[in-house]
């Protein structure tokens, strides 16, 4: 809480998966959030200190004060989001990748108050004089403060939301071997890039509102006092009581019935370097806009933050140190356990004595990347010079295309016709156990021709590929 802003926000991340195509470079994405979010902004320090302290401080009773931009916003929706990232550029060591995501929104529950400037006096604790030219109110018709009241309903219509970015990574062009003989040397994007940077635009768009009939802008030009006691009035819920005591106090603008309530649009800038040893730092600049002087609008807070953090397989360690104008400096603590991740954003209201200024915690499920890729029924080399693999003059009985020697009996004079020789048998490893017994050779194979037999039935058999050792 601080003199000028109020922010409460809660993000809940849903099931959501990714795949991704290695061969087209590119990725799909599937999201699903809830998230919720409560502005109060313009409230400057005599009026916070009334609201909260005013019924023992007199002595500001009798004073004539002014606030400009008064404002206050709740909204709750859901979003549905499918994202989709290519790489549209890559040389030997950069790389350029664009995505975006496109979002339905849904909208559950909204309400907004703002006026532009507004004069008010206190009279004593339950009695202030108010003159404002102009309040904007509305709220979504089934938005209830009564817990026993409160209705789950969609109050606006459904929209669509924008995210957009880009990353460019830088790789060092290092000379990186390997113990492996077949593999001397490494490509540079193979390893870890040396730094990254980013830029993003996130939460473009708005949701559509509906606004009960008692719930509608109106003119404050009060100039006696208004007794807070007076507002209650036979309406089944609270709120219901505040419009039905809004609607005599004021005239209200019969055909303002809807609202449109923006979205926290955020432009980020990122950038990540990398130092060794799965150490990384990020740097992140986020700027929020803040719409002061758009009624229906919810926001987030302006920051800049550092965070070093060590990256390991199954283990992680992040320590973000933060800025804004409202809580200042921040130190946080996450941790990073196999696929759980938890943490906070500021540890220093509880290690030291100053003054609490916000609170968060995060907890993340994170499921570990899961292939889909389909197994080579032969993973070993595919170079002809392999010795382990099949011959491709061999067929699946062992015997050899090689044409065979004539052993048609010669006539001699004085000699009988020697008996053929039997032929060693060969030996064929078959095709099951080739892995566990694999033939040897310290010569090279080196093609000699290729003929094909356009008769064979099967394709597999077409061509054949005679080798001879030398």
């Amino acid at each position: 809480i601080n003199h000028k802003l109020i922010i409460l926000l809660n993000v809940t991340l849903l099931p959501s998966l990714m795949f991704t195509r290695t061969k087209h470079k590119d990725a799909f994405a599937l999201t699903c959030k809830t998230r919720a979010y409560a502005n109060v902004d313009g409230i400057d320090r005599t009026l916070a200190h009334m609201i909260v302290n005013g019924e023992n401080d007199s002595s500001l009773f009798n004073q004539d004060f002014s606030a400009l931009n008064i404002s206050a916003q709740i909204m709750l929706w859901n979003e549905y989001g499918i994202t989709y990232g290519k790489t549209v550029s890559q040389t030997t060591n950069e790389r350029l990748n664009v995505a975006g995501r496109l979002k339905l929104l849904q909208g559950l529950y909204s309400m907004y108050l703002f006026t532009d400037q507004a004069d008010y006096k206190f009279y004593t604790e339950d009695s202030i004089s108010i003159v404002s030219s102009l309040v904007h109110y509305g709220h979504s018709p089934n938005f209830e403060f009564n817990p026993s009241a409160l209705k789950f309903g969609f109050g606006g219509k459904p929209a669509l939301g924008l995210d957009i970015g880009a990353t460019y990574e830088f790789y060092p062009l290092t000379d990186v071997r390997t113990k492996m003989v077949s593999q001397s040397k490494t490509k540079p994007m193979q390893h870890e890039y040396k730094y990254k940077i980013g830029f993003s635009i996130q939460d473009l768009g708005r949701i559509k509102f509906m606004k009960p009939q008692n719930a509608r802008d109106f003119t404050a030009e009060l100039k006696g006092d208004l007794d807070f006691g007076s507002l209650s009035t036979g309406g089944t819920t609270p709120l219901s009581d505040a419009d039905d005591a809004l609607r005599e106090k004021f005239s209200m603008i019969p055909g303002d019935d809807k609202f449109k309530m923006n979205l926290p649009t955020v432009a980020s800038l990122q950038g990540d370097y990398y130092a060794g040893k799965n150490i990384y730092v990020n740097s992140t600049f986020n700027y929020a806009f803040q719409f002061k002087n758009n009624e229906d609008k919810i926001h987030e807070v302006t920051t800049f933050s550092i965070t070093p953090r060590w990256d390991w397989k199954w283990l992680g360690a992040y320590i973000p140190f933060s800025y804004n104008k409202y809580s200042h400096v921040r130190a946080g603590l996450s941790l990073r356990i196999g696929p759980i991740i938890f943490g906070t954003a500021d540890l220093l209201p509880l290690i030291s004595k100053r003054d609490i200024y916000g609170a968060d915690f995060h907890f993340l499920l994170k499921v570990p990347h899961i292939s889909f890729k389909k197994k080579d029924k032969n993973p070993r080399s595919k170079s002809k010079f392999d010795v382990k693999r099949e011959k491709p003059g061999k067929n699946k009985t062992g015997k050899s295309d090689m044409p065979k020697k004539d052993s048609s009996p010669v006539e001699k004079s004085h000699k009988q016709p020697k008996p053929e020789k039997k032929k060693k048998k060969e030996h064929v490893t078959p095709a099951v156990n080739r892995k566990k017994k694999t033939r040897k050779h310290i010569f090279p194979r080196i093609h000699i021709f290729k003929k094909k037999n356009k008769h064979s039935a099967n394709p597999e058999n077409r061509d054949h590929v005679i080798y001879f050792k030398l």
